[in-house]
């Protein structure tokens, strides 16, 4: 199995280069994406000294010298540097600081590892990406790949649900079903084995699929609906609620902007008048079904009401480091002595063992409020800049498109992020941060509407 993964990845990584030259920087970004979803730590692990070597790792470290090549010969397209770059600079600035003076060396440099993975990877995307020669034809080639992609997680998503192994690839997904010591076996995990970020994922390439939908005709259109039927059966695999809720999202937006709007009101009013009687109908189930195939109807609803325990604690830590938080990776070591507590009337001792399910907890625990105030406003800056992009009319469809996308990604982002810590969900960060980095590249569309601002409808 080990020399079938090594041809396997000697084959991708030849095919790779051939994307790598045809496909420019642009190319390159998907196939690191790809590469880490599907062809990540599960798939070929190899170990050079303390170093763990992965497809998408050496991919990455190609981007960038692909990067410098196009950079020296002048096939990149450089930008100058706005608010969200400045402020995620600093963001970073507060990452290094917040990793290496705590224990950086604790559990295998563990804390550098999930940096450089979780965070500098990303931010070297959203660079190579911003910085890429963006046009019609390359942000339309964006969109299909990840509509392609879409297809793949739908179908494996749902093959692995109902048990259709011959059609779920990569084969660690099945391998992996045997080990009742791993978590969501039972659920549509993907090739990333988590629930949680393979929905992330679906919600996104659904919402770069409808972006084809003003241009194709009925053929096509009939096409793109059975892919969006396929998708949505997918997250509602996942038997992950925080992914119903972005799927909800995501397809909201897209009857929203196509209907006329005097229709708009009307339609959602009573979509979401009955999303909400559907919910208040079948709360209890809902909020407790079986979703693993080890974890009963009754630890389904004992995990929902470890939330609140996990936000008291959370909160609890942040008193304490208020500015700078008790560093980064080291919530389960710091949380010990609070979940220790007796003064409350509430169990935190169930809270061992675990970390915020929230993202914004994470981060203020962590890094305190001077690192989640720059993820917040580096937030706050990619949708300011993409929902200035969509409402430009007088920018080109497919760049007002790019906007809407990362809308939607900040959306899906969030929606999960109020549930789960998808900061350390995999891909969600390299993801997210490609979206924004071609987004970002589109920013000069938007000076014309600094200076003529009737050039903005509304």
């Amino acid at each position: 199995m080990q020399v079938f993964a090594i041809i396997a990845a000697v084959v991708g990584l030849v095919w790779g280069g051939v994307v790598l030259l045809r496909g420019g920087l642009l190319g390159g970004c998907l196939m690191v994406l790809l590469a880490g979803t599907c062809f990540s730590l599960p798939f070929l692990d190899l170990q050079v000294g303390t170093l763990s070597l992965t497809v998408d790792r050496v991919l990455w470290v190609v981007l960038i010298v692909q990067y410098a090549v196009w950079r020296r010969w002048g096939w990149a397209d450089p930008k100058p540097l706005g608010k969200p770059e400045l402020v995620l600079c600093g963001f970073s600035g507060v990452m290094l600081l917040s990793t290496f003076t705590a224990d950086w060396r604790a559990g295998g440099s563990e804390p550098v590892t999930r940096l450089i993975i979780y965070y500098l990877m990303p931010l070297g995307v959203y660079w190579v990406a911003r910085q890429s020669k963006l046009s019609e034809r390359s942000v339309l080639a964006v969109f299909g790949c990840l509509a392609a992609f879409g297809l793949y997680l739908a179908v494996t998503t749902i093959a692995e649900t109902y048990q259709v192994w011959w059609l779920v690839f990569p084969k660690y997904i099945v391998t992996t079903t045997r080990d009742s010591k791993l978590e969501f076996i039972g659920r549509g995990r993907g090739p990333l084995l988590n629930p949680v970020a393979t929905g992330m994922l679906l919600v996104l390439c659904l919402a770069a699929a409808l972006m084809w939908w003003p241009r194709l005709r009925r053929p096509g259109r009939l096409m793109l609906t059975i892919l969006s039927l396929l998708c949505c059966l997918a997250i509602y695999c996942t038997l992950t609620r925080s992914a119903w809720l972005g799927g909800m999202l995501c397809l909201s937006v897209a009857i929203a902007l196509a209907i006329p709007r005097g229709w708009r009101v009307p339609v959602l009013g009573g979509g979401l008048l009955i999303a909400v009687l559907l919910a208040a109908s079948q709360w209890e189930h809902v909020m407790a079904f079986k979703r693993d195939r080890d974890l009963s109807a009754q630890q389904t609803a004992e995990s929902v009401q470890l939330r609140p325990i996990l936000a008291v604690v959370a909160w609890k830590m942040f008193l304490d480091h208020p500015l700078l938080g008790c560093g980064f990776t080291r919530y389960p070591k710091a949380s010990a002595n609070y979940v220790s507590d007796r003064s409350m009337n509430l169990p935190l001792e169930k809270g061992r063992g675990y970390e915020p399910h929230n993202v914004l907890l994470s981060f203020l625990t962590e890094t305190g409020l001077v690192g989640l105030g720059l993820f917040v406003m580096l937030l706050g800056f990619w949708g300011r800049d993409a929902w200035r992009l969509w409402r430009l009319r007088s920018a080109s469809l497919w760049a007002r498109q790019q906007g809407l996308l990362l809308l939607a990604a900040l959306g899906v982002y969030l929606v999960n992020g109020m549930f789960h810590d998808v900061s350390v969900a995999p891909m969600a960060h390299m993801t997210l941060f490609f979206v924004a980095g071609v987004t970002a590249g589109l920013r000069p569309q938007l000076q014309p509407a600094a200076i003529c601002p009737s050039t903005v409808d509304g």
